[in-house]
């Protein structure tokens, strides 16, 4: 399958691009940056680092935006990830070009260039697509098959006691997708923080995982040390993977064990509730559902694919 990842630079952004460089059955196509866990220029410098680790060849690399569509400062999750958003693993800077090209304009380009082929995997906040969805209303029918990771469906937030970081950090932008989603054919698979919460590890099982001499290895290892501290400042008895979770629902179809169709939009008020996932579960709305959302996945395979990411 050909595909193209957007993100937003953080650890488990990077277990997740390692795990599609990993999956014989993909072929990264590009990358698109987006500001969230970091700044943007971190995290486009933290796409290069991994593609240098997983000794990736050449793809192109297109940086989007640094800013939320409608606010002029943007959240970060410094705290989580680390002030280079590797937990202090990044490396010296690699010379890995980024494309002129900016990211909304790529994603547009490179949709109508492999129409129907190309797949989209989202890990950050939405608002390089929404962009694109303005200059191109139609662009969802040019992808064969989009994951997000994005929301919180039971209002379990991560970021507020509403929301879920990716929504948070840009409702304006989440709103605009889950509204031209609604129009589409096509309805993605949703990874939400509920989903993330039903599939952890234990330290131990993660530790495991990412035994080896790998370079690859080697490096996440070395992630794995804040990964450990943080778990213990938060008293986190588990290890929660998101995005790779989204990444394995990509490469890996089958893994998918229970999902729901529903209609889900985004609350962009300036309340408490400011970022809420709204989801239509008895469908008062009389909206067409918009995405699935994921809610149980093969536990065992997930290990697998995550054992693959970073042992390759």
């Amino acid at each position: 399958m050909r595909l193209i990842i957007d993100t937003d630079g953080g650890i488990d952004d990077a277990i997740a691009l390692l795990m599609v460089l990993a999956h014989p059955n993909t072929t990264l196509e590009a990358v698109t940056t987006v500001f969230g866990n970091v700044p943007l220029a971190q995290a486009t410098q933290n796409v290069k680092t991994i593609l240098d680790i997983a000794q990736a060849p050449s793809l192109p690399i297109y940086s989007g935006c640094a800013q939320p569509l409608l606010r002029y400062q943007a959240l970060d999750a410094k705290d989580v990830h680390g002030d280079d958003g590797l937990g202090g693993a990044s490396r010296t800077e690699s010379a890995r070009p980024t494309q002129a090209e900016p990211a909304a304009l790529a994603l547009i380009r490179l949709a109508k260039t492999y129409s129907g082929q190309l797949d989209l995997l989202t890990l950050g906040p939405l608002t390089n697509l929404a962009v694109a969805v303005r200059l191109e209303p139609d662009i969802f029918s040019y992808f064969n098959r989009i994951v997000l990771m994005a929301g919180a469906v039971d209002t379990r937030g991560n970021t507020s006691a509403a929301a879920e970081f990716n929504i948070m950090v840009d409702p304006e932008s989440a709103h605009i997708v889950f509204t031209a989603l609604q129009k589409s054919y096509i309805q993605p698979q949703l990874i939400s923080w509920e989903a993330t919460l039903a599939h952890p590890l234990t330290p131990e099982e993660w530790t495991h995982l990412t035994e080896g001499e790998a370079p690859v290895a080697q490096f996440v290892q070395q992630m794995n040390i804040h990964l450990l501290d943080l778990r213990l400042a938060y008293k986190e008895p588990h290890i929660l993977w998101p995005d790779p979770l989204a990444a394995a629902v990509l490469c890996e179809p089958n893994i998918v064990l229970e999902q729901e169709l529903r209609f889900i939009d985004v609350e962009t008020g300036h309340t408490i509730t400011r970022g809420q996932t709204l989801v239509d579960y008895r469908r008062l709305s009389n909206q067409r559902p918009n995405a699935h959302i994921i809610r149980r996945v093969d536990k065992q395979l997930f290990r697998q694919l995550l054992r693959m990411a970073v042992q390759t």
